[in-house]
Parts: C-alpha cells; sequence; structure tokens
C-alpha cells in the first residue's frame, strides 16, 4: 500500500525544471483590497470600530469641476454587489457629480442608485471597486438597546478619518440618538455596533436654541434607523443600479 502511494505521489508531482503557464487560464490573482492605509489599526480593537475605520470613504460633491462640499459614507458588499451607504442630503443636489475619495486620495466617480429625502438614506455605486477601502459584509443590527456601544468614522470638517465611539441613548422608529460626535461633513457615515452590524446612517446633530441664539450641540448625534432602508429594497436597487 505505501509504495502504490509513492508511486502517485511521484506521478503527481511537477518535475523540477518544469514551468507552468497560468496565462491562459486568465487568472487574476490580485486580492481586491490593498491594506496599506491600515498598518497603524489596533489590531485588538472591537470589530465595529476596525470595520468602520477599513470602510470608510469621503464622499466628494463637484459641480463644474468644483468642489461644492463632502460628507462621508461606507464600504460594503452584497453578494456580488459593491456599494457605498451614505446620507440623502449628502448627494441629492442636483447636477453635481460625485468622487469618492480613499485613503491616499484615490479618487473613483460613483453614481447615486437611491436616493430617500425622508429617511435620509443614499446607495451610491463606485464605477469600478474601490482599492484601499475594505467593502465589507453588510449586516444588520436590528435589537437596537439604550447603552449600547457603537463606532462610526466619518471626515467632519474635512478631517479625514476620524473615528468616533459613543452609546446609544436614543431607539425612535426613524432615528437613533447617539451620545458621541459629530460635525458637518461626518454626515453619511455609518454607525457600528461592536460586533460590526449596522445600526444606521448620520443624518445630523442637535441644535440648541436655549438663550436665542442657535447652536450645534455635536454631542448629540441624530442618526437614520437602518430599519428604513429593508432589505427586499436593498437588493432590488443593486439588482438595477450595478
Amino acid at each position: 500500500m505505501t509504495r502504490i502511494l509513492l508511486y502517485l505521489v511521484l506521478a503527481c508531482s511537477i518535475p523540477a525544471n518544469a514551468h507552468m503557464d497560468f496565462s491562459r487560464w486568465n487568472l487574476n490573482l490580485e486580492s481586491e483590497y490593498n491594506d496599506a492605509y491600515t498598518a497603524e489599526l489596533n489590531p485588538f480593537a472591537d470589530r465595529g470600530l476596525k470595520v468602520a475605520y477599513i470602510s470608510s470613504v469621503m464622499v466628494q460633491i463637484v459641480e463644474q469641476g468644483l468642489p461644492m462640499g463632502s460628507g462621508s459614507g461606507n464600504y460594503f458588499r452584497l453578494g456580488k454587489h459593491r456599494f457605498i451607504l451614505t446620507a440623502a442630503h449628502v448627494v441629492d443636489t442636483p447636477g453635481t457629480e460625485i468622487l469618492i475619495i480613499e485613503k491616499g486620495y484615490s479618487m473613483t466617480p460613483a453614481s447615486v442608485v437611491y436616493v430617500n429625502s425622508d429617511t435620509d438614506i443614499a446607495i451610491l455605486v463606485p464605477q469600478t471597486p474601490l482599492r484601499y477601502t475594505k467593502a465589507i459584509p453588510f449586516r444588520r443590527d436590528i435589537n437596537n438597546q439604550v447603552g449600547e456601544k457603537v463606532y462610526h468614522c466619518g471626515h467632519p470638517a474635512r478631517e479625514g478619518w476620524h473615528i468616533s465611539e459613543g452609546l446609544l441613548s436614543g431607539v425612535y422608529t426613524d432615528t437613533l440618538v447617539v451620545n458621541t460626535f459629530a460635525w458637518p461633513g461626518a454626515s453619511g457615515s455609518i454607525l457600528f455596533d461592536e460586533d460590526g452590524r449596522v445600526l444606521g446612517v448620520v443624518s445630523a446633530i442637535r441644535v440648541s436654541n436655549a438663550i436665542g441664539i442657535p447652536a450645534l450641540v455635536e454631542h448629540l448625534v441624530l442618526v437614520s434607523n437602518i430599519k428604513m432602508l429593508d432589505q427586499d429594497t436593498l437588493k432590488a436597487v443593486l439588482r438595477n443600479g450595478s
């Protein structure tokens, strides 16, 4: 038996001087994701923090070749589809173009395939797969609990890849209230739980008018509940738009 197995191994072994030509098989052995910009990330951090960071992008709005504003978003995969989830108010200006800015400031044009101004949720599809941003599996956290630890990574005041930690402090049908930090430019960043599941999309910060002068309360952040985007709608949008 041992002799038979030895003959089989020898018969299947490639000669030392053999040349293997894989080109005719048209194999693409290059990884979709280049992690060159994530070396500084704490490997022991919660999964929610890590996925918030590695999937984060800046959403740049351009009109007639000039930058007109920016927001945030995160890059996901669902089956064969790659898409960016962001806030509707970031991308709903007619006649503008959208550029997705990755770490290293690589830029990729994107198209809006879904926008809902009532829920403030939008979906973008980049023209080509992103290179320096990881498309993470799209998973939901729909069992929201007050006191739950959460994370998001955005671009407040164009400060690139700013990670914030917080606590879920209010749960409503269409909105979550989070004790964390946000500022203009952070709109569209995705709120994750500790396990990396999606809770919602950063939409606004509370405005106080206690002494007659409007003031931003940057630690009271309003988030569009991901429950307002049902799974069937998401799948249909991705089938038709990408």
